[in-house]
């Protein structure tokens, strides 16, 4: 039998038909007896339930449910009460789950596949499967497998806590539990650890690298192969792989071999129904209304406020093109490292300007100023939704029309 995880915080009911697209691909690629064991909260609604178990049926195999909220009740008041960012981040509380699975899972399960849900397995899931991990804890993808820069994206690596070479992608793990058993005190550093540098962008990631780069089998990246980089390459072909939607990299546009591959999939779930074209207009009017607010609520916050531009050395001459933004209007950080230092100077300058926040990763500074008594759409915005394609960025993302399918 082989064991397969995922963890689900689903506070709108739209994130079970990631995750159950994934097992779709699982089960329809692979010959093997699978079990899915489903870490979920009080979130997961009894429809989604009985989509996993129909999905499980129609394809012979099995499906579990773990009500992770119940179980482990107190270990997951600590983490939101330790890193109080995690629930309001576009990861979620969910991802914490994997951290308990010691907790959770029957000790007879010596190992397991972990997988995050934004997954296409397009191949057999037994090759994963197979690998002995003898005395490591993990078996996962170092992220410089993929090309990633962690000395530049990532603090923990930056900071000199992990070795580049070492610091790896958490979305695919085949994990030894007969080890990982073992390591409550260590995982207990790794949160302490965490929740005293909140600025970092990972979460549950930066907690197993901090952990346990040292103690991996490293893994060939066709096991945990990242589509932005694979577009990056402007790759043209689909392989036997397992590819990886890291960020939202998920989309609409059906001229993308990627996007094609995960709709496939999808149309093979049972989240596929005659509704979906219904509330995909719904959306679109949604945004074409949620646009119109913002530039009132700009409007109107720069009454008697100037802008400024909080971002990265490399976005600011486009800054500079598309807004006729000025040498003084610009806030300029290196990395993430320096977000400490910018929260201070957007402290004393609070009341005076309006930030317009042009970075990639929105939502981790968004939860640091909301923290700090900061009103987004009044006090800071993300500028990136007042540019389109015609501007050289990508920030329309059909991602969001996706989560209404």
């Amino acid at each position: 039998m082989i064991h397969i995880c995922f963890g689900i915080h689903d506070k709108d009911g739209r994130y079970s038909k990631f995750t159950g697209t994934t097992i779709a691909s699982i089960f329809e690629n692979t010959a093997a007896k699978v079990t899915a064991h489903i870490l979920h909260d009080n979130t997961l609604t009894q429809d989604n339930r009985d989509k996993f178990l129909r999905l499980a049926r129609q394809y012979n195999q099995r499906v579990k449910f773990y009500n992770a909220e119940k179980l482990c009740a107190d270990k997951i008041k600590e983490y939101a009460t330790l890193i109080p960012n995690a629930k309001t981040s576009q990861v979620g509380i969910g991802a914490f789950y994997r951290l308990l699975i010691t907790k959770i899972l029957p000790e007879n399960i010596e190992k397991i596949v972990y997988l995050d849900s934004d997954i296409i397995v397009n191949l057999d899931i037994a090759e994963l499967w197979r690998i002995e991990l003898g005395d490591k804890i993990l078996a996962c993808v170092p992220e410089s497998f993929n090309g990633v820069d962690t000395q530049e994206r990532l603090p923990l690596c930056s900071e000199g806590y992990v070795r580049n070479e070492d610091y790896f992608n958490s979305g695919v793990l085949l994990v030894n539990l007969n080890q990982f058993r073992k390591e409550d005190k260590r995982l207990k550093e790794g949160i302490k650890f965490r929740s005293e540098h909140l600025y970092y962008p990972c979460f549950d990631q930066d907690i197993l690298n901090y952990c346990f780069s040292t103690r991996t089998l490293k893994l060939p990246n066709k096991f945990n192969f990242i589509v932005r980089d694979a577009r990056d390459r402007s790759e043209t072909k689909i392989g036997q792989k397992i590819y990886h939607y890291a960020s939202r990299r998920l989309g609409l546009e059906s001229d993308d071999i990627f996007n094609r591959l995960w709709l496939k999939y999808f149309m093979r779930s049972l989240w596929c129904d005659e509704d979906i074209f219904g509330r995909l207009y719904e959306k679109f009017q949604e945004q074409d209304t949620q646009v119109k607010n913002l530039l009132i609520s700009l409007t109107s916050a720069l009454k008697d406020r100037n802008r400024a531009f909080i971002s990265f050395a490399e976005y600011v001459e486009p800054i500079k093109f598309v807004f006729a933004a000025q040498n003084d209007e610009l806030l300029v950080i290196e990395n993430f490292k320096d977000m400490p230092q910018l929260i201070n100077t957007l402290k004393n300058l609070r009341g005076q300007k309006v930030f317009l926040i042009m970075i990639p990763n929105y939502p981790l500074l968004h939860d640091l100023l909301t923290a700090e008594g900061f009103v987004e759409n009044k006090d800071f915005f993300d500028g990136t939704k007042f540019l389109s394609k015609a501007h050289g960025w990508q920030v329309i993302s059909s991602y969001k029309f996706i989560r209404e399918m």
